[in-house]
């Protein structure tokens, strides 16, 4: 199995390439968030594209667990050098080229299936009659009729001619490809990263708890927006809701009554349970606690 690359740059780790990202959510359960924006639709924000940026929990867990390396390029800090501006332009005229090749063949295989409409069409100007689709439905006199099927039309000149009449693509047409990974890195350019995380008490706690759910089975993936740690899937998010917020925290930590009651009514609202996990260093285990919202109702006498 190949070995998914990382891409360390200013603090952060994204994966550039749609293969590895779709390895990493199909096969390793790791869903990262997609930060980038579509070509065609930059303007945007509810279908986003690569690049793929990871949680610090989840670079931890892919590199203890061998399925990804942490790399860098050292060039995409520098200006393209002159070999490199070449090999692009090399394959922007090829595109060019392909695009151009591309378009007239598709328009032969339109002439092509209409080459029997076009055809009538020039015979019934060459005898003068209507070539509107209303008129050419009438059935013509015998006469008429025979006068159309004597006269011969090279069908191979009138495709060439038509094809002569398909305006040339200039390169400010031609359809420019985005690319999701470096397509010309070489090996001298990639430098192995040192990966530091966790290297506090807190984020020790957080990656015990992220590495706990994910060896469980479960989908996990930021928890920021209801203002939890992780937010926990019981399968794929494309087809699963959430059903836990959790909240992690040290083994002796206090809680405020009024932190507690608050997250227990966000996860109520947003209709999940809030779970809190805490990391017993001397078992090297994590614990769960839940907790759900219970409405009270006071009866009185009216």
């Amino acid at each position: 199995m190949s070995t998914v690359h990382l891409v360390f740059s200013r603090n952060n780790v994204f994966v550039w390439n749609a293969d590895d990202w779709l390895k990493l959510r199909r096969d390793h359960r790791v869903l990262g968030e997609l930060v980038g924006s579509f070509p065609k639709s930059t303007r945007q924000e509810v279908f986003l594209g690569l690049p793929l940026l990871l949680l610090p929990e989840e670079v931890t867990l892919l590199l203890e667990k061998n399925i990804a390396c942490l790399m860098q390029y050292r060039s995409l800090g520098k200006p393209p050098t002159v070999s490199l501006s070449e090999k692009f332009e090399e394959y922007r005229n090829i595109l060019f080229v392909q695009q151009s090749e591309c378009l007239r063949e598709n328009r032969r295989k339109q002439i092509t299936s209409l080459m029997d409409k076009i055809v009538e069409g020039k015979k019934r100007k060459m005898l003068g009659l209507h070539t509107n689709k209303k008129k050419m439905r009438k059935t013509l006199d015998k006469k008429t009729q025979e006068a159309l099927d004597n006269i011969e039309i090279n069908t191979k000149d009138l495709l060439e001619k038509e094809l002569a009449k398909l305006p040339k693509l200039s390169k400010n047409e031609a359809l420019i490809q985005t690319h999701t990974a470096q397509p010309w890195f070489s090996h001298d350019d990639m430098e192995i990263v040192q990966w530091k995380y966790p290297f506090t008490s807190d984020q020790q706690v957080k990656y015990k708890v992220y590495k706990d759910l994910w060896e469980k089975g479960y989908y996990i993936s930021s928890g920021d927006k209801f203002g939890g740690d992780f937010l926990v899937y019981p399968g794929d998010p494309i087809m699963f809701h959430s059903q836990y917020i959790v909240q992690c925290h040290y083994k002796d930590e206090e809680i405020s009554v009024v932190e507690l009651v608050a997250k227990c009514r966000i996860s109520c609202h947003v209709r999940k349970t809030l779970v809190f996990a805490t990391y017993c260093k001397e078992e090297d285990k994590v614990k769960y606690q839940s907790l759900q919202w219970a409405e009270s109702i006071v009866l009185g006498n009216s």
